[in-house]
């Protein structure tokens, strides 16, 4: 076996990406006007993902921000999100005066519970936020149910699950509205940030656009003149960020694929060891395995995720606990301490990834592998 001694980071760019930053940069087109790179990349990612309409942004967070704004989320109004995520799920609600109300999440697949979400459902709920969480499928289909009963608008956060399929469909397209990020570490990058917002509907493109350049947009009736309609946000993408985004996109399903084999591999290698539990695919869809979360089962003389990590870590195996606060926790959201999301609570100290992307090889996961072993069992 070759030794391994440091294991390759990610992300990883090739030379068609370097082309495609380098074409960009010579149109002399370096912001998003029409025709250029960021159309492009636009209706390539509509066309992969099934959806009528994408709308590129800054940011995976711009992202989120804009959609709840499409949906009408404002001063006053709740937005249900999981307590168990990242913190830029939950930030947008509060940009926008509304209030974050904390879902409690599943202990398996560790996204959004329906069932609580049933139970926060207020008259004053605007939107519930679904996040597919590590690239595994939230139960979209049981939450739009709920929110068309409701009144409510559903947006899907599928930061982490670019490649994540329900069925033949891809995630993004249950919502009334989806999030993509392209920041750095995510399924694929445009060059360290950027983000998508998703829509089947019409009427929020034009909104989303104006939003995102300053709230600006053409005057009825007098051609080549623009004025800022409402407060918008300078959340545009450069072409060069939408050209590298372009060119990984086109590789979308070769990376998941081998996300998904370094997942099983680790799965097969990692099989028997009762002190963790590990990441599982839900029946009927395709996870796109972002994050490799395993769970630290706790009992007696067993030692805690972050023990864990901290030791792989120091065998030069990148372990991260996921995630190691639930939201209402955060003193950012400290008028929610109080709340109970049991499930968040427990998992907060309970898990952690170990690395699967798609640039490790077998040997690089044999090692992994190897590591775990020696440090949870001691062989």
């Amino acid at each position: 076996m070759t030794s391994v001694t440091r294991l390759p980071g990610w992300p990883q760019l090739t030379d068609d990406d370097v082309e495609a930053a380098v074409f960009a940069l010579r149109s002399n087109r370096l912001v998003g006007a029409p025709g250029s790179a960021v159309d492009d990349l636009e209706s390539a990612m509509a066309d992969k993902l099934g959806v009528a309409h994408a709308v590129a942004v800054s940011s995976g967070t711009a992202a989120v921000h804009l959609a709840l704004q499409a949906a009408g989320v404002g001063p006053g109004d709740e937005v249900i999100v999981p307590a168990h995520t990242f913190v830029g799920s939950a930030s947008p609600v509060v940009y926008l005066g509304a209030r974050p109300v904390f879902a409690d999440v599943l202990p398996d697949t560790h996204n959004i519970d329906v069932q609580s979400v049933k139970s926060l459902l207020t008259e004053r709920t605007r939107a519930v936020l679904a996040v597919h969480l590590n690239g595994c499928a939230a139960d979209v289909v049981a939450l739009r149910r709920l929110a068309d009963e409701a009144g409510v608008t559903l947006v899907e956060d599928m930061a982490q699950a670019l490649g994540t399929r329900i069925g033949d469909r891809s995630v993004g397209g249950f919502g009334e509205l989806a999030c993509v990020s392209m920041f750095e570490q995510k399924v694929i990058t445009s060059g360290g940030e950027g983000g998508v917002v998703l829509t089947d509907n019409p009427e929020h493109v034009e909104r989303l656009k104006r939003l995102r350049s300053h709230g600006e947009g053409p005057v009825a009736g007098k051609p080549g003149l623009i004025w800022a309609h409402e407060v918008g946000y300078n959340y545009r993408l450069t072409t060069l960020q939408a050209a590298i985004g372009a060119s990984q996109l086109s590789r979308l399903d070769e990376q998941v694929a081998r996300r998904r084999e370094n997942a099983f591999h680790l799965n097969e290698s990692l099989a028997g060891v009762e002190e963790l539990e590990l990441p599982s695919e839900p029946a009927g869809t395709v996870h796109a395995f972002w994050k490799y979360v395993v769970r630290a089962v706790p009992g007696k003389g067993r030692r805690s995720a972050a023990e864990l990590a901290a030791e792989l870590r120091a065998r030069g195996v990148h372990t991260l606990l996921r995630y190691p606060y639930p939201l209402h926790h955060l003193p950012a959201f400290a008028e929610h301490r109080d709340e109970s999301c049991p499930v968040a609570e427990r998992l907060s100290v309970e898990l952690f990834a170990l690395p699967s992307h798609p640039g490790l090889r077998t040997e690089h996961l044999d090692h992994i592998a190897t590591q775990v072993k020696e440090v949870v069992v001691g062989k």
